[in-house]
Formats: structure tokens, sequence, C-alpha cells
């Protein structure tokens, strides 16, 4: 089947905007209020309130990505129909350019402010303050984008193929008009398309960009916590995580490199793709541990045990949080309390059906939202082995992309991924902010 990276990386993005417009609906309709935990606002600066906000937005979204994968649907048929590789390629463009001139239609047309509220969000996320306040909702859309890394890369090449679709043929029209030989022009065609696959800084950038938005935002976030408080050092342990993902990316280009070099020298090359690989494997072990640590422990608050200990308390201890909270509590006074979109959800909302105090499962949490509770297992052990999968796509040593579409199918499962673990990181921050008021 004729499925080519330029459809891939249209169909991967569907996918990603169809999975967003699925959590809102779902946790919606689970009794989630999702638009007070992500303070989501409208192009005018105003935060929603009330679920036909929601609503409104998970259908738009949804309208969205079905016409634009209707277009994709249409652009790529249409090049498994053709015959040459020079008109697939030209569909393909013309294929962008129709989603492109889509996606720019002038307001009033297409859900204009789902489109509006997308780039403001972006705008918030890539903006390099360490002032700014940091929403939930750009938190989320962050570690989204940080699964979508590899993405942009391939988006990278999309467009240089793109490229040379359109300007260097008519170098190639030259060279027939010169009168050079026809092994001459193949020769320099095959040399440009390498350029394509080669991994430059540029590539380097747009893969480390999203997690150094995610960095950014941590570091912000400490910044802004009162100095050796609980905050400050869960913030500091998150800001390590994603600092763990660049040595991860430096080091999967290196191989790459020193792959490509290694004709030059085989016994050089064998020893540096032996010590590269192994600083490798040992930076993307820490760096998934770490990472499915931290899903579980503190973006999910999940691993409780009979005792009451959770992994969360080896970075901040559940006394020194506890004394934390109260003493907030003392500070602020009853009159003062409801002042955040958080206290509005505890305190103006009822309480969820399954929000109330139960019989404790082993390694979950008193307060859970979903029913049957094994989801929550479910979750731990495929967050576990999709973290693990997903390290074989940022080596190229392991050439996991020269198995047939075997770069998409990881991609669908790190987006599948991403969509699991929103709903528990959503449906955390419900149950925490439900149990406080319990406990009030």
């Amino acid at each position: 089947m004729y499925f080519p990276p330029e459809f891939q990386v249209l169909f991967l993005s569907l996918l990603a905007a169809f999975g967003w417009s699925a959590n809102l609906r779902i946790l919606s309709a689970a009794g989630v209020r999702v638009e007070l935990i992500l303070q989501l606002r409208n192009p005018s600066g105003a935060c929603t309130d009330g679920a036909d906000n929601i609503k409104r937005l998970w259908q738009d979204i949804a309208r969205l990505a079905r016409v634009l994968s209707a277009i994709a649907v249409v652009g790529w048929l249409l090049c498994v129909l053709s015959s040459t590789s020079g008109i697939r390629t030209g569909i393909a463009l013309g294929t962008y350019l129709i989603i492109f001139a889509v996606l720019l239609m002038p307001r009033n047309t297409l859900c204009h402010s789902v489109r509006l509220q997308f780039l403001g969000l972006l705008a918030r996320i890539a903006k390099p303050s360490l002032s700014d306040s940091v929403y939930l909702a750009d938190i989320v859309m962050a570690d989204i984008l940080t699964s979508c890394a590899r993405m942009f890369a391939d988006v990278l090449r999309v467009f240089c193929r793109f490229g040379l679709f359109v300007w260097p043929q008519m170098q190639s029209d030259q060279i027939r008009h010169t009168g050079l030989s026809a092994l001459a022009g193949f020769v320099r065609e095959q040399h440009r398309r390498r350029a394509c696959t080669g991994s430059g800084i540029t590539e380097l950038l747009l893969v480390g960009a999203p997690y150094a938005f995610r960095l950014r935002q941590c570091i912000n976030e400490y910044l802004k916590a009162p100095p050796a408080s609980s905050d400050s050092k869960r913030h500091m342990a998150n800001a390590i995580k994603y600092a763990s993902s660049f040595p991860v990316i430096a080091l999967s280009t290196t191989q790459r490199q020193v792959s490509m070099n290694g004709a030059m020298e085989t016994k050089y090359s064998d020893w540096a793709l032996h010590t590269v690989y192994g600083m490798w494997v040992t930076a993307v072990a820490f760096n998934s541990l770490y990472s499915f640590y931290w899903d579980i422990a503190f973006d999910w608050d999940l691993g409780y045990t009979a005792k009451g200990w959770k992994p969360s308390d080896l970075v901040v201890p559940a006394e020194q949080s506890t004394k934390e909270l109260i003493l907030e509590e003392q500070l602020q006074g009853p009159e003062t309390h409801a002042a955040s979109p958080f206290d509005a959800l505890s305190r103006d909302l009822p309480l969820h059906a399954e929000l109330q105090p139960r019989i404790q499962s082993p390694f979950l949490r008193p307060y859970l939202c979903f029913k049957p509770h094994h989801t929550y297992y479910a979750a731990m052990v495929t967050d576990l082995l999709l973290r693990i999968t997903w390290t074989a796509k940022l080596s190229t040593y392991i050439q996991i992309d020269r198995m047939p579409y075997g770069s998409f199918w990881l991609n669908a499962l790190e987006i599948f991924r991403r969509w699991q673990w929103t709903f528990l990181r959503i449906e955390k921050e419900e149950a925490t902010s439900n149990r406080r008021s319990v406990y009030l």
C-alpha cells in the first residue's frame, strides 16, 4: 500500500486532534469539570464557564478534524491512483496547500474560535517568559507537543521534499538544456533527496523545542514557589525530568551521524557506535523510567500503599505537604479561601458521586472519578510498556524506521499513550480539589 510520509504526518496530526476532542467529551460526560480545571479561555480572554462551552469546544474540534480528514483522504486516494512519483508529490503538495487555506480562513467560518484559541495556546507555550502564569491547559498542551516531537522532524523532511519538487525541478530543466548527461542529472537528484534524510541542527532544534517549552514552564513555576517548599521541590524535580530528554535527543542524532560516516573508518566507527550507544542506553533508561515514575506519582497521583505511603513522598514527603497545606489555610482564613478557579471548583459545585471516601484498592488513591477501577491498573501497565517502546523511535541505531511503516505505528502508539495520560491527568485534578473540600 502506498502511504508516504507526507500523509503519515497528516493522519497522525488528525489522530491527535480527534484524541483531544474525545478527551474533552468523555471527561465532561464523566462529570469532570474540565472548563474550570483547565481554566480554558476563549479568544476574548474570558474564562469559559459551563458544560455547554466544553460541549461546543469538543464538537468544533471534531468538526474541523473531520473536514481536514476528508481533504487528506481524498489527496491520499489520488496519490494511490497516480502512476508517477512526480504527480504523487504534486498531489501531496496540493493537499497541504488546501489544508493550510482552510486553517487560515477568515472569521465566522469553520470553527474560527477554535483555530484562534489553539494559536493563542501555542503562543503562550512558546513565549520565553519566566513571569507569566502557567495554566494547566498550557501544561497539558505542551506535554502533547512532546509526544509529537518526532513528527516535527518528519514535517521538516516533508517540506524538504516539497522544496525539491518545486525549485530544483527548474535546475533539472537547465541540466537538460546545457547538454549534461542523464546520468549526471540523476546523480544530482539523488544527492538532493539524501539531503532530506540527513540529521541537521534544524531537526535537532525541532525535536527538542517541545521539551524546552515544558522545561521553561517548570522553571517558571519553580521561581514562583516559596523557597524550600514542597512546590519548589516538585517543580525542580519535574524540570530535571524534561532536561534529561536533551541528552537522549542529542545522542540519537550523534548515533545517526557516526553510523552514516562508518564507511570512512570502520574500526573507529565501531568503537564510536558502541560508546555512543552505551551513553544513549543510560540516558534513555533514566529518562523513560523517571518519566514513568512521574506519571504515576505526580501526574496521576497513584501508587498508594496500604500504610498510606505513595511514590511522590520520595520527592515531597507527606509530612511537609500536610504542614504547608494547614499553614496556608490558617494564613488565608475562611473568608479568603475561594479566590481561584480550583477553589470555586471545590466550593460551588456538588461532589461527583465517585469522589466519596471508599475502601482503598491497592496502588489507587482514595478518591477516583472513573469506573471500573481496573482502568487505572491498565493505564499504569500500558504507560510503562509504551514508555519503553517509544524509546526505539528516538534512536536510529535500532533501525526501527526501516520496518514497514514502523515509524508511523510508533508515533501512533505514543499519541495513544498521551491520550490515555491526559484522561488521568485531568481526572487527578478533579479528585484532588474535591478531596480537599471533603477534608475541610
